[in-house]
């Protein structure tokens, strides 16, 4: 029992309260309020420290107590934005957004890839800004899989139905997420989603090189591009962890059928996990791109 009341106390500390009291303030002033918090250790413990073991491995973190902060950070901003969508308005995004490169002026729907490196969830407003519904594939989550905490498994619940609300379209789970994603498509909408999720989860994973190893990457939102001949658009949305402004660059829009393409991705996604390694959320399930697919 006093287990269990200690994993709620810690949820609720860490998405809700911490995080949330930027909604109630200026982005500035909330931000400076989050690089606060990031000091303490406590925060998020079990999750850094298993980044922080996993991303030493592949990536230079130099200072260690600086790098495990800057990725409590991230979190933390990752946090708060589900609070501060759910109390701004577009015209927010447009005040704390730097496009580096911006979103292509496309006559078809189109399949969009982007990454678990830094917050995303704004990046589908910035979309949405240009008059596009997107479906973004979405995955299951349990109670356990949230840490075991009520809290957390309920705002897991409230963070999907945002992102929903933002993309302006239905979330796609499996089973059926090739035909759901193409009726999508067929509609006049986009999909989104992110292939670096654990190849061991998926079907889909097929051969690249990371990190000058054998490795797998997942493949489905290429296939769904295939199927539906709609162009590839890469894209990131960037956090800079100084100021918390937030940075849209699109990579450039790519044919579905282009040669390399899924390691074009791969190598793409493995400069950002060099470049901000405390950005990335997944380190903890490295290992499973390097073991063979399910």
């Amino acid at each position: 029992m006093l287990a269990s009341l200690r994993l709620e106390l810690r949820a609720l500390l860490e998405l809700y309260l911490l995080p949330g009291l930027p909604a109630l303030m200026p982005w500035p002033l909330g931000f400076r309020w989050l690089r606060f918090v990031s000091r303490f250790q406590s925060l998020y413990e079990a999750e850094w420290r298993g980044a922080l073991a996993q991303a030493r491995q592949f990536t230079d973190v130099g200072d260690e107590a600086l790098w495990a902060r800057q990725f409590r950070l991230v979190r933390l901003v990752d946090h708060a934005d589900l609070w501060i969508s759910k109390t701004r308005s577009r015209r927010w995004l447009r005040r704390h957004m730097d496009v580096v490169a911006p979103w292509p002026k496309l006559d078809t729907p189109a399949v969009g890839v982007f990454f678990h490196v830094c917050p995303g969830l704004w990046a589908m407003r910035s979309l949405r800004e240009q008059g596009v519904d997107t479906s973004v594939l979405a995955g299951h989550f349990s109670k356990r899989s949230m840490g075991g905490a009520w809290l957390a498994y309920i705002y897991g619940a409230i963070r999907l139905k945002e992102l929903q609300r933002v993309a302006g379209s239905p979330l796609i789970f499996s089973p059926g997420t090739v035909k759901k994603s193409l009726a999508q498509l067929a509609g006049g909408g986009w999909v989104a989603g992110t292939p670096d999720v654990p190849p061991t989860e998926t079907a889909l994973g097929s051969p690249v090189t990371l990190f000058d190893r054998p490795a797998h990457f997942a493949e489905g939102l290429l296939v769904i591009a295939r199927r539906a001949n709609v162009p590839v658009v890469v894209f990131t949305f960037g956090l800079d962890i100084a100021t918390g402004r937030r940075t849209l660059e699109v990579f450039g829009q790519h044919h579905p059928d282009e040669p390399g393409l899924l390691q074009h991705i791969a190598d793409h996604w493995q400069r950002l996990l060099r470049e901000r390694s405390w950005g990335f959320f997944l380190w903890g399930a490295m290992p499973a791109w390097f073991a063979p697919p399910r």
